[in-house]
């Protein structure tokens, strides 16, 4: 948990909301100096300005009290119901309570002044699509980081220098923590940074008021929709990224049908650039105005020689990563990289030295032991592009172990199923975070997706799964273990509870091993 960041130069409130709240609001607040600003009134401290707002279980003022007894001095809130209002007239006893109306979407804008607008000071680039986002992040990082000009990264696996992390819990934190972030890279010496950035995210305003300069979209498929409802609202949640103010440029999947809709929407006022592993790009030249093209993508043990044809050269690679849609991750990296001026050459350089990202295809290997890789695949698409990746470069049987999560879209769950069915020789069927769910109900809905459950195993304990696979497994096979990745807890209930694919892959390998020597 990050405490609330303190800010250097006696910000006041009147200054802080100057043009987002009525000057009559205003009007008869002291003038005084703040301290911090937090959404989280475990953070909260002297004078610091506490944001109330909606979430999805309760609303921020239910924890105003506890942020006013810690010595925040005021509280901004919006969208309260009568109970809450009745819990203001106490708390304006103790502190500044102030009405922003909008306040959701106006947070970011408070956020980024109360920090001196960090953004604007960073080359940021924002990634955003269904699957990849982590992944193209990380592999942004890697190759803008310099001893001289370091590279930070927000999202899924934490916040901060690409070699030193912070976990925030979210693919894209709060708008304060946002901001927050930008600014400790300023301090840290960051000239760059890769964002991930969530639909929801977007949808929910936690990037209002970031500057960013290039935006990446990946591709999108089905996820999500316990939220957004719709396709389409996903969609125009993720386009919400490319009509940031000031945006200068687009790195665009051609390869995903919502890529091309994007591109199309958006080349008139962005220099897009467009990457693709088509054989044939006639059809989609029209969409970008440059495209970065894997001419010939040749597969191998351990990843691909990838022949790439781009607006500023034409060469090879050898890509040190599993699964076909790392190749279409790298070629959203070499897109960024070039239209950054990047020479050619220096770019299949750096691609070339890239490093798996924890969780994402992730190998877990021992002496006559199957191959186990562990990847966040968490969707339909994600499920598919794992399986075939694992196809790809390794021979033997193949094994799919995954689950699908609590409190989440319950229509994807048959579709998990008949993903898995299309490509894995054996299917293990288990628990993922179930939540607030009963985990067998989980398990009965993704059973529903299956032609031939009969064939299907399922444990409710993801241990005894994973157990079960490895111990049915042969040591030529492979063993897709999907949908947590590099998450280090299982959430049941209210409870997190440690647990990592990879850690218990790993110890039951060793159990595996002391077992055949007795």
């Amino acid at each position: 948990m990050m405490p609330a960041m303190k800010q250097q130069n006696q910000l006041t409130l009147r200054t802080l909301l100057d043009g987002l709240v009525d000057t009559s609001v205003l009007a008869g607040i002291d003038d005084i100096p703040l301290g911090g600003i937090t959404q989280d009134s475990r953070q909260a401290g002297a004078n610091d300005v506490f944001i109330a707002l909606q979430g999805a279980t309760s609303h921020g003022l239910a924890f105003a009290q506890r942020a006013v007894d810690a010595g925040a001095s005021a509280v901004l809130w919006d969208d309260a119901d009568t109970d809450q209002r009745a819990m203001l007239d106490l708390l304006a006893e103790q502190a500044i309570c102030l009405h922003v109306a909008g306040l959701q979407h106006k947070t970011g804008e408070i956020a980024s002044r109360f920090f001196d607008h960090p953004s604007r000071d960073l080359y940021l680039i924002g990634v955003t699509g269904t699957d990849g986002k982590t992944s193209v992040s990380h592999y942004l990082a890697q190759c803008l980081n310099t001893e001289s000009s370091p590279c930070g990264v927000l999202g899924t696996l934490g916040n901060g220098l690409v070699d030193s992390l912070a976990p925030t819990g979210l693919t894209t934190a709060d708008a304060v923590q946002v901001q927050q972030s930008l600014a400790d890279l300023l301090d840290r010496g960051a000239v760059a940074a890769a964002m991930e950035v969530s639909s929801h995210g977007l949808d929910q305003g936690r990037v209002d008021a970031v500057a960013f300069d290039t935006a990446v979209f990946t591709n999108l498929s089905r996820d999500h929709l316990d939220y957004h409802k719709t396709m389409d609202s996903y969609f125009e949640a993720k386009s919400k990224l490319f009509e940031t103010a000031g945006l200068k440029s687009a790195v665009i999947n051609l390869d995903d049908e919502f890529g091309r809709q994007l591109a199309r929407k958006y080349r008139r006022r962005l220099t897009v650039y467009g990457f693709s592993t088509a054989e044939d790009i006639a059809s989609i030249e029209q969409d970008a105005d440059f495209i970065v093209h894997a001419k010939r993508i040749t597969p191998g043990p351990r990843g691909f020689e990838v022949n790439v044809a781009t607006p500023k050269g034409s060469g090879y690679f050898e890509l040190g990563l599993l699964g076909e849609f790392n190749v279409s991750n790298s070629l959203a990296v070499l897109a960024t990289l070039l239209l950054n001026n990047i020479a050619f050459e220096e770019s299949l350089k750096r691609l070339q030295a890239l490093q798996p990202v924890a969780g994402r295809m992730e190998l877990v290997v021992a002496d006559d032991m199957p191959t186990v890789i562990v990847d966040y695949a968490h969707t339909p698409q994600g499920i598919t592009a794992a399986c075939n990746a694992a196809r790809l470069h390794f021979d033997g049987e193949f094994w799919c172990v995954f689950g699908c999560g609590g409190d989440r879209d319950r229509e994807k769950r048959p579709l998990m199923a008949q993903a898995a069915e299309r490509v894995a020789d054996h299917i293990v069927v288990t628990s993922d975070n179930p939540r607030h769910e009963d985990p067998q109900s989980i398990i009965d809905q993704i059973n529903e997706g299956f032609s031939k459950p009969d064939s299907v195993s399922a444990f409710v304990d993801r241990r005894e799964a994973i157990a079960f696979a490895l111990a049915q497994a042969a040591s030529e096979d492979v063993v897709l273990i999907a949908g947590k990745g590099h998450e280090s807890c299982q959430i049941i209930g209210d409870r997190y509870i440690g647990f990592d694919d990879r850690d218990v892959t790993r110890a039951l390998f060793k159990q595996q091993a002391a077992g055949v020597g007795e």
